[in-house]
């Protein structure tokens, strides 16, 4: 979710809340590994309550992000550190496509492959 999501959430339940406060504590809870803060170039920020090492499947079109375990990607890792000289501590890995929702729907992105993210 975003932290606009999850503002609005909390704001259901509690109207007195600010964004600010949101926006500050996701933060806060990011930089001490509680969450994840997942971010896709010019868009808004994503949290994760999933700390472990895990990869997402990002869909082009709904902007759908699903947690997924691609025990490969640990290789990449490796690889990465052993072509670069990089003591590499952690990665994170983004698949994107189409989700099966928008496939089924006929959605113009599963044929052309081009399309806006969430």
């Amino acid at each position: 979710m975003t932290a606009g999501e999850i503002f609005e959430r909390i704001r259901r339940r509690d109207p007195r809340i600010g964004y600010g406060t949101v926006y500050r504590t996701l933060h806060l809870l990011a930089e001490h590994g509680l969450i994840q803060e997942l971010t896709f170039a010019d868009q808004a920020s994503r949290y994760d309550g999933r700390v472990e090492r895990h990869d997402h499947v990002h869909c082009l079109h709904c902007g759908v992000l699903w947690d997924v375990d691609v025990p490969v990607a640990l290789i990449a890792r490796h690889v990465a550190a052993e072509q670069s000289g990089f003591d590499v501590t952690s990665h994170h890995t983004v698949f994107s496509g189409v989700c099966p929702g928008c496939k089924h729907a006929g959605n113009p992105i599963a044929q052309t492959g081009a399309g806006r993210s969430a």
